[in-house]
């Protein structure tokens, strides 16, 4: 079990990586390992959100956009054989998230024996999806465009089924944002996490301040 670090633990380690934590209230934000925090990158003027796990354990600096452009350069202009494409794409298939070949109950679209049928929903998915786009007044929750959107689950299909139905796990997106949510966190075990993350650090949003603007309970909005 990862032990619980201090505060100043993690500003000590964010100094280091020329980070600033930004937490008004830690006591209250910081429960655990896995809670979501946010912090300054000093070097890219870049605030990112992400949990203390996985700063901690961070290989580069933390900092997706710092790592973004260190890969960028790496590769550019790097010439790659045709074995090296067949393997990177061999160890992507077994990345976590990966679908490729995973079929039947493993595959996130498994809806207890017959695929999501996204032309002709089924009255739960109907009723599901209308009352998203009800809580989220018709617009996305990003742009607050009103156009091209799609309802999409916070907490995945496939690992929290009993979330399927839960209108307040789900927003209404701007179709091309949800196929770049996707690109980047693949499709299947998508968390909440993930999307407070893509926010943050594509669009400088704090999701969960914006969650809170939606309203609504979940006693209120809970699909029957």
């Amino acid at each position: 079990m990862t032990r619980r670090l201090t505060r100043e633990e993690i500003e000590n380690l964010a100094l280091e990586r020329n980070h600033e934590l930004l937490c008004e209230n830690f006591e209250q934000e910081y429960k655990n390992v896995h809670s979501p925090m946010r912090f300054r990158c000093l070097t890219c003027d870049t605030e990112f959100v992400t949990t203390v796990h996985s700063y901690k354990n961070a290989k580069r600096t933390g900092c997706p956009t710092c790592k973004k452009e260190a890969i960028s350069k790496a590769q550019t202009g790097k010439i790659v054989s045709e074995e090296t494409r067949k393997l990177i794409g061999e160890k992507a298939s077994e990345r976590p998230g990966s679908l490729l070949n995973v079929k039947g109950a493993a595959h996130p679209s498994y809806k207890g024996g017959y695929g999501r049928d996204f032309k002709k929903p089924s009255t739960l998915d109907y009723d599901w999806l209308q009352g998203v786009k009800k809580r989220c007044k018709y617009s996305c929750v990003i742009t607050n465009s009103k156009t091209d959107l799609v309802c999409h689950h916070l907490e995945g299909w496939n690992i929290n089924p009993e979330l399927r139905y839960v209108i307040t796990n789900g927003i209404c997106i701007r179709k091309d944002l949800h196929k770049e949510f996707h690109d980047l966190y693949k499709y299947g075990n998508n968390t909440e996490q993930q999307f407070a993350e893509y926010c943050q650090t594509k669009h400088n949003i704090d999701w969960y301040e914006r969650k809170k603007e939606l309203g609504q309970s979940s006693a209120e909005l809970s699909s029957e």
